[in-house]
């Protein structure tokens, strides 16, 4: 009894240290900090993304306050919002910092620079157009899984739709980086396809440059409105507005996420943004686990859909193909 009670303290303290030292996992040790900057979870497809990362991260065995510590911010449209929140979790330690949206991630980037804290984002409409371009940069921080779908494939999905349609209308916001780009790109691939174009964009949501914007394409006779990856007017309550304007002119409309049809428009080709979110999630965890963001490429959508909406199409007396209907993943 007394050898052991002379042996017990020493192989007490030499496990802790053990434990203390990485041989096991440390209990007392706190999980890696991850911090999640979201745009504006006032968009479905945002909530979408987030959830698919969480579930991205678990796949790869990353739980919340078991091996990682995850913190969500909404930056609610506000860009000083995102920067506060990726000052905040780079002065905490972060190991991670995740981006949802575009602008959180310039902004995240922007924000911490000079460090060399990991960022991986995800739904960034056109990465290579709004200062994301990869294969540019000699060892990125940052890398991620982008929501574009290429604007031809859009216009694509809105002739099968309209195939009587010569004149196009493309309506975006120029306060956004994303916008300008996917809105000038929608331009250019319309003139290839051999459509008219008339473009009208806004400098911010105010209701009377919307009005604007809204009465120019209808006195230029738009045929149809694409509205492409837009943060600003892709919001409910604008979209919404929109949406009901066009309409009563009897002007479909084509968006950039699906969880926005439901507002009014027509469709929407668009990435599965839960499936995105998964994407991001798994390249996260990867990083997590040590691998170097400049080993981690980006990626894009491995899941496409089609949104329909039936009750506009019937509104507008529209005869949708059977071709068109076949490749919806949802209908409204």
């Amino acid at each position: 009894m007394n050898a052991w009670r002379k042996w017990s303290f020493p192989l007490s303290l030499g496990l802790f240290l053990l434990i203390l030292g990485g041989g096991c996992q440390n209990p007392f040790r706190r999980p890696p900090l991850v911090g999640i900057i979201s745009w504006n979870q006032e968009l479905q497809s945002i909530r979408d993304n987030c959830q698919g990362i969480l579930e991205g991260l678990r796949e790869e065995g990353y739980l919340e306050g078991i091996n990682v510590r995850l913190e969500m911010v909404n930056a609610e449209g506000d860009r000083a919002r995102a920067a506060a929140a990726a000052e905040k979790f780079e002065a905490q330690g972060a190991r991670l910092l995740i981006t949802v949206g575009t602008v959180p991630t310039l902004v995240a980037l922007d924000s911490t620079q000079g460090s060399r804290l990991p960022v991986v984002y995800s739904a960034v409409g056109a990465p290579n157009a709004t200062g994301l371009a990869w294969e540019a940069r000699d060892h990125p921080r940052f890398t991620g899984t982008s929501s574009e779908v290429p604007v031809v494939q859009h216009l694509e999905m809105f002739r099968l739709a309209l195939p009587d349609m010569k004149r196009l209308g493309i309506l975006f916001c120029t306060a956004t980086p994303v916008a300008v780009a996917t809105g000038t790109a929608a331009e250019a691939a319309a003139r290839q396809m051999g459509l008219e174009v008339v473009q009208a964009t806004v400098t911010d949501e105010r209701p009377e440059l919307v009005d604007q914007a809204l009465a120019h394409l209808l006195g230029r006779k738009a045929q149809g409105v694409f509205v492409p990856d837009d943060p600003v007017l892709s919001s409910p309550k604008n979209l919404e507005g929109i949406c009901k304007r066009l309409l009563a002119a009897r002007v479909p409309v084509m968006v950039p996420y699906g969880s926005s049809v439901a507002y009014g428009a027509l469709l929407s080709y668009h990435a599965d943004f839960a499936e995105v979110g998964r994407q991001a999630g798994r390249q996260a965890a990867r990083i997590l686990a040590g691998t170097a963001p400049d080993q981690v490429p980006p990626e894009i959508p491995q899941v496409k859909r089609l949104t329909l909406n039936l009750r506009v199409a019937q509104s507008l007396n529209f005869s949708l193909s059977r071709r068109l209907l076949s490749r919806a993943h949802e209908l409204y």
